[in-house]
């Protein structure tokens, strides 16, 4: 397709493309022709055609990829293909989630048409810039807005290759919407049952796993990276194929396919390094956190319900070790709360309305809060304080809040998902093993790793933790005057740059340890 392209060059766009095709000039070779372009292309076009056909051929000739970048600004990199396939790498990178602040990557796969090389987070993932740089094309599936733009974060100095085709929007141009699994099924590629239902989440629990010293997790996950880079060939083929089809309609006779099959999985226990388990970064903060206080600080964590018809979680922790329970009504929880004699509450409920928001039955601005819309930007998830479905939980949120401030305790306002983001723990939804088993890396002691305990224990249990890097001074409060603050865990994960950014751009107020925070964004 690409020696039957005109658009990469200057000058010519694509209705100049179409009428060149229409009346005849269907490649370099026929534009080279007089009698072809005679009456067709004007005195200017006829230059700009003797101009850039010969340094064309000649770019393909020198695997000169940067010379076709117009293609990319076009939409049309995919022309590219079938000329530098022996240039192009297909990457697909897993991390611990989904935030560019504090998430990191676990690992990135690589896979050249004929070799896969993972490479790995506490093994060998330092070597994995200079095997990206020895292609001049780079493939991914939605690298634009996540594996891309995460890799430069995470390795500044990292250099892409020049050329990026993103399957997630040429896949679109053939009406194939949705992720890379989707994709695979409408053209008919499958997986084997052991990976079929893994998905991004599955992936950040076998890390998890992984780092407990499960090796077999880490196989699994290197499995299921490489059906996802090895597919990305396959897609890339058939899109090439269907795409130049629809394209080069005027050829009358088709051309030969470059899709030939899926090319064959290796197996994880042939790819992956052998090496030590790396141990997780969550190891003994409870005790860190412990020995900047005076005191034993006992703390109460709460996840609330939205109403009293379902149970709420309530932990206690003292000092490192904690109990739960699950209490329903509002006098439960005050009752039980203030008979625990605590230092600090920590909720999970957003316990303050938007600053524009005086009624909530006549809200006419915003739904959602400057903290939520910063955490939104970090790419945690969380939903705002006055949708439709979060409205009682918030009302009930503040009313609780007064009663304990006004019996003269101090809440204040935690939100356990991104607490666990931040730490590196699997969150309740992604497994509620893993997130039990998180808590206790962290240091934290209790029946509750081998008790039945809902997740909104496990979440108060979080709860509680926040309150711990609260009164150690480890935490970051985000949120205005106003609207009050929600309080989350600092941690060295944390891209303070990124934060900065996110911070300044939402209208935040820096509280919380924000001399230390404008110091590591320095």
């Amino acid at each position: 397709m690409l020696k039957r392209t005109f658009i990469h060059i200057p000058g010519i766009g694509k209705e100049t493309e179409r009428r060149l095709w229409v009346h005849g000039i269907h490649s370099w070779d026929d534009a080279d022709r007089f009698e072809k372009r005679f009456g067709i292309a004007g005195a200017r076009l006829q230059q700009i055609l003797d101009e850039y056909i010969p340094r064309s051929r000649e770019a393909i000739r020198k695997r000169d990829v940067r010379f076709f970048d117009r293609l990319c600004t076009s939409g049309e990199a995919w022309r590219l293909y079938s000329e530098f396939a022996d240039d192009c790498v297909y990457l697909d990178i897993e991390t611990t989630g989904l935030s560019m602040v504090f998430d990191s990557v676990t690992m990135v796969g690589l896979y050249d048409g004929r070799k896969y090389r993972a490479f790995i987070e506490g093994e060998n993932l330092d070597q994995f810039a200079d095997e990206l740089a020895r292609y001049s094309i780079v493939i991914t599936f939605n690298g634009s807005g996540f594996d891309l733009r995460f890799l430069k974060l995470a390795f500044p100095d990292v250099r892409i290759p020049p050329i990026h085709i993103d399957l997630r929007w040429v896949t679109r141009k053939l009406g194939l919407c949705g992720g890379l699994k989707e994709v695979e099924n409408r053209v008919g590629i499958t997986r084997p049952n052991d990976v079929a239902d893994l998905s991004g989440y599955d992936a950040a629990v076998l890390w998890s796993k992984y780092l407990r010293g499960e090796r077999s997790a880490l196989e699994r996950l290197v499995q299921y990276n490489t059906e996802d880079v090895v597919h990305l060939k396959a897609i890339m083929e058939i899109a090439y194929d269907r795409l130049f089809k629809r394209t080069a309609v005027f050829l009358k006779e088709g051309t030969a396919p470059v899709f030939s099959g899926v090319a064959k999985v290796p197996r994880a226990s042939r790819i992956v390094v052998r090496g030590a388990t790396p141990k997780s970064a969550s190891t003994d903060i409870v005790k860190s956190l412990l020995k900047k206080l005076t005191h034993q600080p006992r703390i109460v964590g709460i996840d609330l319900a939205g109403s009293e018809r379902r149970a709420s979680g309530w932990a206690l922790m003292d000092g490192g070790s904690v109990s739960t329970k699950a209490l329903r009504t509002d006098d439960q929880l005050v009752r039980e709360t203030l008979a625990a004699h605590p230092h600090l509450i920590s909720i999970d409920s957003p316990l303050s309305l938007p600053e524009s928001v005086k009624n909530v039955d006549a809200v006419s601005g915003p739904i959602y809060r400057k903290c939520e819309l910063a955490l939104k930007r970090m790419g945690i998830s969380v939903f705002w304080c006055l949708l439709p479905s979060m409205q009682s939980l918030t009302l009930r949120g503040m009313k609780l809040a007064a009663a304990l401030r006004e019996a003269g305790v101090n809440v204040i306002e935690s939100y356990p998902g991104a607490a666990q983001d931040l730490l590196g723990i699997p969150r309740k939804g992604a497994s509620l093993e893993e997130l039990k088993w998180g808590l206790y890396g962290a240091g934290i002691r209790g029946d509750f790793l081998t008790a039945s305990i809902s997740h909104d224990e496990a979440d108060a249990i979080t709860s509680a933790l926040v309150g711990l890097f609260y009164l150690a001074d480890e935490y970051i409060a985000l949120g205005t005057t106003a609207e009050d603050y929600l309080i989350v865990p600092r941690s060295p994960k944390i891209n303070y740059a990124k934060l900065d950014e996110i911070v300044s751009f939402t209208g935040l107020a820096k509280i919380g340890c924000s001399d230390r925070l404008s110091k590591m964004s320095a």
